[in-house]
């Protein structure tokens, strides 16, 4: 794989698209210890983007992005600029942009089902609604520049929003006479007026991407009245029929003039919620990423493989640091010995001290290094080469700045973490061959051991059968296991079969002493919990607590019926807390139950669990209750 670009503080792995708000990148957060988080990367640099401007109004909003929780949001991670791009950083979002899915179903010529598209409509709105009830600085957030590059579809059926860090920026500049056709539809009349920006902004973009999904057409140019008559004509592509009368009232009060929309999307989605349910649309994130799988197969496999690889990935070596002089205090004595032959003798015996002190430095770090070769070598039972000495460096000119010879401590430390790695590695290899032979003799003594007692009870019998001789039979404890055995555990080797101490004959003592072999090793060092390890129940581990409502939807059909029912249903909390898989647990409820309880776990949010105060991830169950009347 080719070496990442460095964006910043990022290293870009790869470019996933790029449109005329900017670039998206998959991307490694890097850290002392190496890449801390793969982020959903969100470049503002597209074309007549002027990113000091936009900067200027995205600056002061970072507790914004911090303030936003809520499963259809963009979990916020970052909020930054490399020279003049801004950029906005998520928690990585494995899916497509809105824009990107409608385009490749054009392609296809396979349309969003209207499910589907009253599903992701109704998210996005869920998502300006959990905004406006989240107060920054005693102001509500509204969005106010919506639009399908900035509406992430996940491969798992999630609808998540981007951009609320950056929305007014983007709005600004619009109204100052940035515009982009590809945008423009999106966007209510008044963005380009320079108005004030307005809660019902957001219901226009609501209104026009609803009805691209329902029709896989962009909402022509025009003012409300040609857009209710082009509602009106309308057709659902799948079923070939004219759209919903109560859908198409809800799109044209959406895209009326401001005075005359919706208010707000908070109102806007209780409206759609309940044109859902009266319509008995069967919407789930299931289907709709069974719908994403179809649209994307090769393209999600492939990213898996990416991904899989990444997490391999050398990151890029650093430029070693550049040669350092020695103290400038010790420079400056040498200098004064080599240029001033009349110093005193005493000042110059003090000064040749000081020097040979850096010269004895090198050499003690060379035989460090040295020595450290020779004890990997020695462990893998290779020669040590022979240590050649230091060379003393030669003197100087008297104008040329002294420059130490070797390699640098980093270089060292390079060097000497690469051969404890090889000697951990060496040495993992012989301890399992020494346990892959002792196995083999251990399996040898218990057939052994298993025919010496066979033979001692046909001798008891054969003496049994003679009254004048009393029965002598020698019985001996069983051996205690080996010390190698009671190690086993802690050394990746292929489980053998179990073994089964047997009492070992007089005459094979000698059979035991494999076991006492030169002790193995101490046991690896336990690994320390990191950040996003699985876990499970056990010692200084905390399970994830449910930190919002769970709202399940009612099916249609078990209402009609008056059906009741509960289920369970496993999740999957990763270490930010969201969920990362859910199953459902025991038998299934029917009547559209399963499917709801799945939802609605999956649109569920948590404290993440922790072990050892480590964020981790974790299977938890939750119970789904559906009673009538709900």
């Amino acid at each position: 794989m080719n070496i990442p670009e460095e964006f910043g503080k990022y290293l870009l792995l790869k470019k996933l698209t790029e449109d005329p708000l900017g670039e998206t990148f998959r991307a490694g957060r890097v850290g002392k210890e190496g890449m801390d988080q793969v982020v959903l990367l969100r470049v503002f640099n597209g074309k007549g983007v002027d990113g000091e401007k936009l900067w200027q109004k995205a600056s002061s909003r970072a507790a914004v992005q911090q303030a936003l929780k809520s499963p259809n949001i963009g979990s916020g991670a970052d909020l930054g600029r490399v020279r003049s791009f801004p950029y906005a950083a998520y928690d990585y979002i494995s899916g497509k942009n809105l824009s990107v899915l409608l385009a490749q179903a054009n392609r296809h010529m396979s349309p969003m089902p209207a499910d589907h598209a009253l599903l992701v409509a109704e998210r996005i709105a869920l998502a300006l609604a959990a905004a406006y009830e989240t107060r920054v600085q005693d102001e509500r957030i509204v969005h106010g520049f919506v639009v399908p590059q900035l509406v992430m579809i996940s491969n798992e059926g999630e609808t998540r929003l981007l951009g609320f860090e950056a929305a007014p920026g983007l709005r600004s500049l619009a109204g100052a006479g940035w515009q982009d056709a590809e945008l423009r539809g999106y966007l209510s009349p008044e963005t380009f007026e320079g108005v004030a920006p307005s809660r019902a902004d957001d219901v226009f973009s609501l209104g026009s991407i609803l009805y691209e999904l329902l029709t896989g057409e962009r909402l022509p140019p025009g003012n409300p009245e040609s857009w209710a008559s082009k509602i009106d004509m309308a057709l659902l592509p799948n079923e070939g029929t004219a759209i919903p009368a109560p859908i198409a009232d809800l799109l044209k009060k959406s895209l009326a003039a401001r005075d005359q929309r919706i208010p707000d999307a908070v109102s806007w989605h209780k409206t759609l919620s309940k044109l859902m349910i009266d319509g008995h649309f069967s919407a789930t994130t299931f289907n709709l990423a069974f719908f994403m799988h179809n649209l994307f197969r090769d393209e999600i496999e492939r990213e898996n493989q990416e991904i899989q690889a990444e997490k391999k990935l050398e990151l890029p070596k650093k430029a070693p640091d550049p040669v350092i002089a020695p103290p400038p205090v010790e420079t400056r004595e040498v200098h004064a010995v080599r240029n001033d032959a009349t110093l005193s003798g005493t000042r110059s015996q003090a000064a040749s001290k000081k020097s040979n002190t850096g010269l004895w430095i090198g050499v003690a770090a060379a035989l460090l290094a040295a020595i450290g070769i020779g004890g990997y070598l020695m462990m893998s039972g290779k020669p040590a080469p022979a240590v050649q000495p230091a060379a003393t460096p030669a003197p100087q000119s008297v104008q040329a700045a002294p420059v130490p010879s070797g390699p640098t401590p980093e270089e060292l430390q390079a060097q000497i973490q690469a051969m404890i790695e090889a000697q951990s590695k060496g040495v993992e290899d012989k301890i399992k061959n020494q346990y892959s032979d002792q196995i083999q003799k251990l399996q040898q003594q218990l057939e052994d051991s298993k025919r010496a007692a066979a033979e001692q009870e046909r001798q008891a019998q054969t003496a049994a059968r003679q009254p004048d001789r009393p029965a002598v039979q020698t019985v001996q404890d069983p051996p205690a296991p080996p010390p190698v055995e009671t190690r086993q555990a802690a050394v990746p080797t292929p489980t053998p079969a179990p073994v089964v101490p047997a009492p070992v004959p007089e005459r094979e003592p000698q059979r035991a002493e494999p076991a006492a072999q030169p002790a193995a090793p101490a046991p690896a060092p336990v690994r320390k919990t990191q950040v996003g390890d699985l876990v499970s129940a056990g010692p200084g581990v905390t399970s994830p607590k449910l930190s919002s409502r769970l709202d399940p939807r009612y099916p249609p059909s078990a209402q009609r019926l008056n059906k009741a029912a509960q289920v369970d249903i496993r999740v999957l909390v990763d270490e930010n807390g969201r969920v990362a898989d859910a199953q459902r647990a025991g038998a299934k409820a029917g009547f559209g139950f399963d499917e709801a309880a799945l939802e609605a776990a999956r649109r569920a949010s948590f404290s993440p669990a922790t072990k050892d105060g480590v964020r981790v991830k974790m299977w938890y169950t939750l119970r789904v209750a559906f009673q009538p009347g709900r």
